[in-house]
C-alpha cells in the first residue's frame, strides 16, 4: 500500500533531522590545527586541516559525535569537541570588551590579565573580534584602541594578529582602526609589521581544488625538524599559497603560484626550509607532465646546493624523502655521463669537506643514480 504524501510529511516532522542548519564555528584545539578527515571517525584519512582563527561552517548532528564541516574548498568531519561555535565566540568577546572598559584600572594585575585577553581574543578569534567590536559604543572601542596601542607581554605575536586580522573580511569601516593600532604598537617596539595574510579569495581558479582532489596535499604532520607543524604555518616568513597547499585547500598546476613555494626549497633560510623541504617532497609524489619537468629541475639544483642536508633528511621520518623519485628525476636531468661525473665531482667534493660522516650514504645514492641514468 502507497503511503499519501502528507502522511510522510508529517512522520519527518514528528521524528525531525538530527542535522541542524548550518552554523559557523571556530576549533576548539590547543594544538592550534584540527584535521579534517574524510570520514566521521578519527581513524578516516585526513584531507585537511583547519587552523586556530579560520573560520568553517558545521552542521551539528544530534546522532553522531562526527559533524560535518565545510572548510573553504573541502568537505569532511571533524569530532564535536573540537567545536567552538562563532556567535557564542563573539558573545563572550562583547561580553568581554564590556566588562574589560568596566573594570577598576587602577587594579594593576587586572589590567595586565585584561591587556594580554584582548590580544589572544584577537588572535583565536579574529573575525568575531571584529564583529563584536563594532557592535560596541564609541567609548568603549576608543577604550579598546589605546589598549591594542599598548601591549603589555613581550609574547604577543603581533604580526600573526595583524595577518589573521587582514585574512577575513567584514564590512565594519572601523576595523582599519584596529589593525592601524597593532602597525603602530609593532613600530613602538621596532616590528615592521608585513602584508602576509591567507587570503583565499586570491587563489587563483586553476589552483582551487573543485576537482582533481589528487593534486593537493595529502601527507601531514604534527611537527618538523622538533617544532609544531603551526610554527611554520603562522610563520610570516613563509609563503603563503605553501601554507595553503599544506591545509589541502591548493590544487597544483604549472603557474608561477605554484612555481614560486617550489623555488622556495633552495632556501638557505633554517627557520624555513624544513617546511618547504617536506611540502616539496609532498609535491614530487603528485607531479606530472609539465610540473614533473619543472620539479625534475629542482630537484637537481637542491642536490647540487645541499647534498649534506639531503643526506641527514634521509634519516629522518618526519621528511617523507621518496629516495627512488629522487634518483629518477636526478638522473633524468644528467642526460649523459659526462654529466654525470662531473655531478659526482661536485658532490664528493662537498660531501668530503661538510659531512664526511654520510659518504657512505651518498655512495649508495650515487650508485642509484647512475642506475636510473642508465635506464
Amino acid at each position: 500500500m502507497k503511503i499519501p504524501q502528507w502522511i510522510l510529511i508529517l512522520l519527518l516532522l514528528i521524528i525531525g533531522n538530527p542535522v541542524s542548519a548550518q552554523e559557523l564555528g571556530y576549533i576548539n584545539d590547543p594544538d592550534g590545527y584540527t584535521n579534517l578527515r574524510l570520514d566521521p571517525n578519527g581513524k578516516s584519512e585526513i584531507v585537511g586541516i583547519v587552523i586556530t582563527g579560520q573560520v568553517f561552517k558545521y552542521y551539528p548532528n544530534n546522532n553522531s559525535d562526527w559533524w560535518k564541516v565545510d572548510f573553504k574548498f573541502r568537505t569532511g568531519f571533524m569530532h564535536k569537541s573540537k567545536i567552538k561555535d562563532f556567535n557564542k565566540a563573539k558573545s563572550e568577546i562583547s561580553k568581554y570588551f564590556q566588562d574589560y572598559y568596566s573594570a577598576d584600572r587602577n587594579n594593576v594585575e587586572l589590567s595586565e590579565g585584561n591587556n594580554e585577553k584582548l590580544f589572544m581574543e584577537t588572535q583565536d578569534y579574529p573575525l568575531a573580534t571584529m564583529k563584536a567590536f563594532c557592535e560596541q559604543s564609541k567609548e568603549i572601542q576608543e577604550y579598546l584602541i589605546s589598549e591594542y596601542k599598548s601591549p603589555i607581554h613581550d609574547m604577543i605575536d603581533l604580526q600573526l594578529i595583524y595577518s589573521r586580522l587582514e585574512s577575513e573580511k567584514t564590512t565594519c569601516s572601523e576595523i582599519s582602526k584596529i589593525t592601524d593600532a597593532i602597525k603602530s604598537a609593532g613600530k613602538s617596539i621596532g616590528l615592521e609589521i608585513i602584508e602576509n595574510d591567507i587570503d583565499f579569495n586570491k587563489i587563483p581558479d586553476e589552483n582551487k581544488p573543485n576537482e582533481k582532489l589528487w593534486e593537493v596535499n595529502k601527507n601531514f604532520t604534527e611537527s618538523l625538524n622538533g617544532k609544531p607543524i603551526t610554527f611554520y604555518l603562522n610563520n610570516p616568513q613563509i609563503d603563503r599559497f605553501s601554507k595553503i597547499y599544506y591545509q589541502g585547500q591548493f590544487k597544483l598546476y604549472d603557474n608561477s603560484e605554484t612555481f614560486a613555494f617550489l623555488d622556495s626549497v633552495l632556501t638557505l633560510n633554517n627557520e624555513t626550509s624544513p617546511f618547504y623541504f617536506y611540502i616539496f617532497n609532498s609535491v614530487l609524489n603528485q607531479s606530472d607532465g609539465a610540473l614533473s619537468e619543472y620539479v625534475t629541475g629542482i630537484c637537481l639544483k637542491y642536490f647540487e646546493k645541499l647534498p649534506c642536508e639531503f643526506l641527514n633528511c634521509c634519516k629522518n621520518e618526519d621528511c617523507k624523502v621518496s629516495k627512488s623519485k629522487w634518483t629518477g628525476f636526478i638522473g633524468f636531468q644528467l642526460y649523459s655521463k659526462i654529466d654525470f661525473d662531473k655531478f659526482v665531482i661536485l658532490i664528493d667534493r662537498k660531501v668530503n669537506y661538510k659531512c664526511p660522516e654520510l659518504k657512505s650514504d651518498w655512495n649508495i645514492l650515487k650508485n642509484e643514480i647512475k642506475t636510473k641514468l642508465e635506464e
